[in-house]
């Protein structure tokens, strides 16, 4: 079954072409500053927004592997001579499983991911799953209860325009697809494509982050033995946003190692 081509922006020129993959809040307006800071040391950027979300059309089933299903064709649509998929988040879950399955994908980049929900210990599970999807049931909306979740996510006193960005475009999501793509992140266990990944991978983590830890994605750097891993000090859980020059020095390397 192939995945409807999502909805997705084109920034800069190249033979290298960076795929962004955002998280479960929010879409790929986010990536705006990131994208335009790659595209100037001369590379391509392609920013998704997900089945679902924006004006992507939805998939069902609605889950990880649905979702990259539509991130194959994405690459396969907007193919280079390299290609590297980032995937932030949600997005670093839907990335492994990409990249194991679309020979085009030459790179992986996963920003603050963890190794899917089925690694959490059950209280974990349950707290998870209550914390975000018990407002919606209750009636409330995610732009009523996202705003103090989301500064919980980041690192204390995160500010500037970036990070103003990643609220507005939060704040600004229909509460339904946020809904569904817990439930997809609910279902979906990671280790196996982690344990399968062969693909040069770059793994970074926010010290701060409380929901995606840093402890966590060194246990995903442990599982790839073809990854990198890096820690960004000061940095939660939108790292591009918080700490955006060192996020992108780190892209960067990572881009210019993968050129022959």
């Amino acid at each position: 079954m192939t995945a409807p081509l999502p909805n997705y922006r084109v920034f800069g020129t190249g033979d290298t072409t960076l795929f962004a993959l955002h998280g479960a809040y929010g879409d790929g307006r986010y990536f705006e500053d990131f994208a335009h800071r790659i595209t100037a040391a001369g590379y391509r950027v392609v920013v998704w927004d997900c089945p679902g979300y924006g004006t992507s059309p939805a998939v069902q089933p609605a889950s990880i592997e649905r979702f990259a299903e539509a991130a194959i064709a994405l690459v396969r649509k907007e193919t280079t001579k390299r290609n590297i998929l980032l995937g932030h988040s949600m997005g670093a879950l839907i990335g492994p499983y990409a990249a194991n399955r679309e020979p085009l994908i030459d790179g992986l980049i996963l920003s603050a991911g963890s190794r899917g929900f089925a690694a959490r210990t059950p209280e974990d599970q349950k707290q998870y799953m209550k914390a975000r999807l018990a407002p919606i049931e209750n009636g409330i909306s995610v732009r009523e209860y996202a705003m103090p979740m989301i500064t919980s996510m980041m690192a204390k006193g995160a500010s500037g325009p970036l990070v103003d960005k990643v609220f507005e475009v939060v704040l600004s999501m229909k509460t339904e697809t946020f809904a569904t793509s817990i439930r997809a992140i609910g279902s979906y266990d990671g280790r196996p494509a982690l344990n399968d990944l062969k693909t040069p991978t770059l793994m970074i983590a926010g010290r701060e982050d409380p929901a995606c830890t840093a402890d966590g994605m060194k246990l995903m750097h442990e599982m790839v033995d073809s990854s990198e891993f890096h820690v960004i000090e000061g940095a939660g859980h939108y790292a591009f946003a918080e700490r955006p020059n060192e996020f992108c020095d780190l892209v960067l390397r990572f881009l210019r190692r993968l050129q022959p």
